[in-house]
């Protein structure tokens, strides 16, 4: 990291460097103005008092100080302190505020005092004695750092608390809706670029053509497209207009061939505080108020992996942008822009030659050589990010003027040629870089460093070092030249590069892989690790931090992977599934790669890729792992984050290539996973239809084990009890019962069979049997210390207590379920125990109450992700119900139909259903018969695709079900709907 600021006696720092003075008192005056303006914000005596005493500091240095530069890090910090002491405090009440944070402003305002006494006492004696300026030691300097660094620290552990997810954005949230309940947490919009230069008559255009169109910014890689952005988004007129509306999304970090769609969307979701990826989420925060959208390197999802999802993200980019509230900015090097909006495509150019000799000099100083050193930068073509390399390659290498002409001179083969091609232009000057004495001196082993640096997007782990490069004595000797050198430099304990770089490295375009690249050792690595983990073995958390490495490697091998290798590689593939499974679930780019697999288990004897891992011990088995494994993962993926149209899909795939491999086991237990799914969804019909069929295939192929008709008939006793054949599934349900706890092979099919005929004799009406069933239920899970399966059987159990009239008791088994599932442990049965505790209190109309635990379940919400989505149809529901209760049919109507939406989007037909029903009660009780009549035909027919008798559609979910007065449901299906 290079500070902008040199002080008067740094190493080639000139002593008279009018610039360098101009950029100090202008990043002086810019955060005594933000210090000022957060001020006004903050609505904390106590924070507004901090702020004003660092503005007083900074100002008695701006004004008096002579040795300004020396407080560049001052400034830094102020800075820093403003922003986290902003987005703690503003939009709060103080009594909203945690007392941590009070604790750490009341630390840090004593600590401020004590400077603002001391540079006072400076001034003062300065005064006294007649002089212009006073001038403070580096050593106390230095020693304030140290403590505002500490108290920065502290900020970041306190008062980034976010205590407005608790009450004030929660009431709001509520307040105004489901469109609302999503917001927490939006990304603040990055700051104006402290190094900025010869672009104001371009920003100047930019913002005045903001008015009425969309913005798309076009240039090649590194020509400084991305601070522009960040300048536009921070000039006062776009801040006036769109306040804290202004949104950065990133995607310089994330490589072509890894973007879907869903990848882009949860981008956006992420910069607008939306722990959703919900299509529909996005566009109503959007449709809220005016928001300013950045989309920063769109080259990266304009190249997406497929063209399905190119597509898809263009149809989304001109949805955005056709909202009114929206106005959007891209920042590209392709020069296609969106078909369908009116925008205007701004060509950001070079530098000027002013510009791009005081861009290198603020690097670089070189005294009165401007001529000399305006020809260098001509031959870059006043390229800006080849200015800023260069300027640190001389500063680095502490070249005075003529070694770096000459090493220039030396290294002209390479010219820049910008516009052929995307990275061409930095061609010069990182072969500059490589070329330098002290990368030379490193043989061959910088380049081979980078070159794998480049393939993995997360970078080289630095405890990986020595395995990827054995033969590298001095590996941390390179890696160390290579960041000195701005050619790579070191994130959260990994060397990577940017990604203008790693493209230029590469020598292909963005996406595609690196021919030259040895990766045996880093195959070598990643693929022992993987076979090393279990499934519950914490040693795979490492997956979180190198996830997108082993999905580029594996997506590498899979495409040139012979039949030989195949099983290698599919066994490493199902292995990072599995574990991406456990410890950081989310969409990956591997579905089209497998799909595009050759059909049918191909592995036979491996060669080059199973050199790469750990051989079997003797008298092992091997694990034979083939596409359909894979694909299997997959699906198992993709049902973890709730995208179960998607894991359907893919288990039926997974079920055609077991069956073409001849595994009828595994091809029926496809079957019964789909048919679980299907469940869920509320597809009753296809689910039993399914596990017939599964049943069938075990039968005629005899695959069907004690232990497999007991699983079966589980998953049969659950369709037909929401069917309403509870005789039939009572049957079923007690002898898989009976097989699991007799046999002791799994205590979760042991614990499911449990509920599901505690569930059934419910509604048969047999409280006392269904009272028995839960309790077992519960005692096997405190047995075993589990506390989510006993947070799940208390859930259960409180059906029995509403039932026999017990709300009081259910309302404290529904207190002992959440705290057993809150802090991480388990997010979506905390929610599920929230939501039926506000059920409960509407069902006693306290709506108050209710409204509460409603707040609560929304920012539960918020902490976790993928299993978000199909818990918030159910919790808009809920909501829903709350307001019809409490007689608001205007905001009931309107989360209503927001619920079926979003159970449209998760195709949840259940949930779809018992929405659209309600609907037509509101339309009913504002006497609009036709209206309501039209509601509960789609209502009817929902149920008929379900297929369920409508009798059923609350069956084990008494916590949907309207009141009895809610009555038009009931005679619309006894066609006594229009005669009343």
């Amino acid at each position: 990291m290079y500070l902008l600021w040199e002080t008067k006696n740094s190493p080639g720092a000139s002593t008279s460097s009018t610039s360098s003075r101009n950029v100090t008192m202008l990043a002086l005056a810019n955060a005594i103005g933000a210090l000022d303006v957060t001020k006004d914000l903050v609505p904390l005596k106590m924070a507004k008092g901090v702020l004003s005493t660092l503005s007083t500091v900074l100002t008695v240095v701006k004004d008096t100080m002579q040795n300004k530069d020396d407080f560049a890090e001052i400034v830094s910090r102020c800075n820093n302190i403003a922003e986290s002491i902003k987005w703690s405090t503003q939009g709060k009440l103080e009594c909203e505020i945690d007392p941590t944070v009070t604790q750490a402003l009341s630390e840090l305002q004593s600590f401020v005092n004590d400077i603002e006494k001391t540079v006072k006492a400076k001034e003062h004696r300065a005064v006294t004695n007649r002089a212009f300026s006073a001038s403070m030691d580096r050593e106390s300097i230095a020693k304030w750092k140290e403590q505002l660094d500490y108290f920065l620290q502290m900020c970041d552990q306190r008062l980034t608390v976010d205590t407005r997810t608790e009450i004030g954005d929660s009431s709001r949230a509520l307040g105004s809706g489901a469109d609302a309940q999503f917001e927490y947490d939006c990304e603040p919009p990055p700051p104006r670029p402290s190094m900025f230069f010869g672009r104001d008559g371009l920003v100047r255009d930019a913002v005045e053509s903001l008015n009425d169109k969309h913005i798309v910014l076009v240039g090649p890689g590194g020509i400084g497209k991305s601070s522009i952005a960040k300048a536009i988004l921070n000039e006062d007129t776009v801040v006036a207009r769109f306040k804290d509306r202004r949104f950065f999304v990133r995607f310089d970090d994330i490589n072509a061939s890894q973007v879907t769609h869903d990848a882009f969307i949860g981008r956006i979701a992420g910069a607008l505080g939306i722990k959703s990826n919900l299509h529909s989420s996005i566009k109503r925060s959007l449709a809220t108020s005016h928001a300013f959208l950045v989309l920063d390197n769109a080259e990266t999802f304009q190249d997406a992996a497929s063209d399905a999802d190119s597509s898809r993200i263009a149809e989304t980019i001109n949805e955005l942008g056709s909202l009114p509230s929206v106005t959007m900015m891209l920042t590209t090097r392709n020069r296609r822009v969106p078909t369908n909006l009116r925008c205007a495509t701004i060509d950001v150019p070079a530098l000027e030659a002013r510009a791009a000799h005081q861009a290198f000099t603020e690097i670089y100083p070189v005294g009165s050589s401007k001529d000399i050193v305006d020809r260098l930068l001509s031959t870059l073509d006043f390229h800006a990010l080849s200015i800023n390399l260069l300027a640190h390659v001389a500063r680095e290498n502490q070249w005075d003027l003529e070694e770096l002409m000459k090493s220039w001179s030396e290294q002209q083969t390479h010219l820049l040629h910008i516009g052929e091609g995307k990275l061409r232009s930095l061609s010069a000057t990182i072969e500059l870089s490589l070329t330098s004495s002290s990368i030379t001196k490193l043989g061959d082993s910088a380049r081979r460093v980078m070159e794998v640096a480049a393939f993995l997007p997360q970078g080289i782990n630095e405890t990986a070092l020595k395995d990827f490069f054995p033969d590298i004595a001095n590996i941390r000797s390179v890696v160390d030249a290579l960041c000195r050198l701005s050619l790579m430099y070191r994130k959260l304990g990994a060397y990577t590069m940017l990604s203008p770089i790693r493209m230029y490295i590469s020598g292909t375009h963005q996406g595609s892989d690196i021919p030259s690249v040895d990766l045996t050792r880093v195959r070598q690595h990643y693929y022992t690790k993987l076979a090393d983990v279990t499934d519950r073995d914490d040693g795979g958390a490492w997956i979180g931090t190198e996830d997108a490495n082993l999905e580029r490697l594996i997506v590498h091998d899979l495409s040139r992977a012979t039949r030989e290798d195949m099983a290698v590689v599919c066994r490493a593939c199902h292995n990072f599934i599995r574990q991406l499974r456990l410890h950081k679930p989310r969409p990956i780019a591997l579905s089209s790669v497998i799909l595009g697999l050759p059909d049918g288990n191909h592995s036979t004897t491996l060669s080059r890729i199973a050199k790469a891992v750990p051989r079997l011990l003797p008298g092992q088995a091997p694990e034979s792992y083939s596409k359909a494994d894979c694909v299997l993962a997959l699906g198992s993926l993709a049902h973890d984050l709730v995208n179960l149209t998607e894991s359907i899909n893919l288990y039926a795939a997974a079920r055609q290539l077991f069956l073409l491999d001849r595994d009828h086991n595994m091809a029926a237990c496809c079957l019964e996973y789909m048919a679980g799914e299907y469940t869920y969804l509320g597809k009753i019909a296809d689910a039993e239809r399914t596990l017939q069929e599964a049943l069938t295939m075990r039968r005629k192929h005899w695959v069907l084990s004690s232990f497999d008709e007991a699983a079966i008939n589980l998953h049969l006793g659950n369709a037909m009890m929401h069917r309403g054949r509870l005789h039939e599934a009572l049957v079923l349900l007690a002898s898989a019962r009976e097989y699991f706890e007799r046999s002791g092979h799994s205590t979760g099919y042991l614990s499911w069979a449990m509920c599901s005929l505690g569930e059934a004799e419910l509604i048969y009406g047999n409280r006392l049997a269904a009272r028995h069933h839960f309790e077992a239920r519960l005692s096997l899970h405190a047995r075993k210390h589990d506390d989510i399966g006993q947070s799940k059987s208390l859930i259960q159990l409180l059906t029995v207590e509403v039932a026999e009239g017990n709300v009081a008791e259910a309302h404290k088994i529904l207190q002992e379920a959440f705290m057993l599932a809150t802090g991480g442990k388990s997010p979506h049965d905390a929610c599920v125990a929230l939501w039926r505790r506000a059920a409960l209190a509407s069902d006693q109309d306290d709506f108050n109450t209710a409204e509460y635990l409603l707040r609560r379940v929304h920012i539960e919400l918020a902490t976790f992700g993928g299993r978000s989505d199909v818990a918030i149809p159910i919790a808009t529901y809920i909501s829903a119900r709350n307001e019809l209760f409490a007689g608001d049919y205007q905001k009931a109507r309107k989360l209503f139909s927001s619920a079926v939406e979003y159970s449209q989007e998760q195709s949840i037909i259940s949930y779809q259903a018992r929405g659209t029903r309600a609907l037509g009660e509101i339309s009913l009780l504002e006497e609009d018969i036709t209206d309501a009549e039209l509601w509960f035909t789609k209502t009817r027919t929902l149920c008929d695709n379900m297929g369920i008798h409508p009798d059923f559609l609350y069956i084990n979910v008494g916590h949907c079900q309207l009141k009895e007065s809610h009555g038009g449901w009931k005679r619309f299906l006894e066609g006594r709907l229009q005669s009343s």
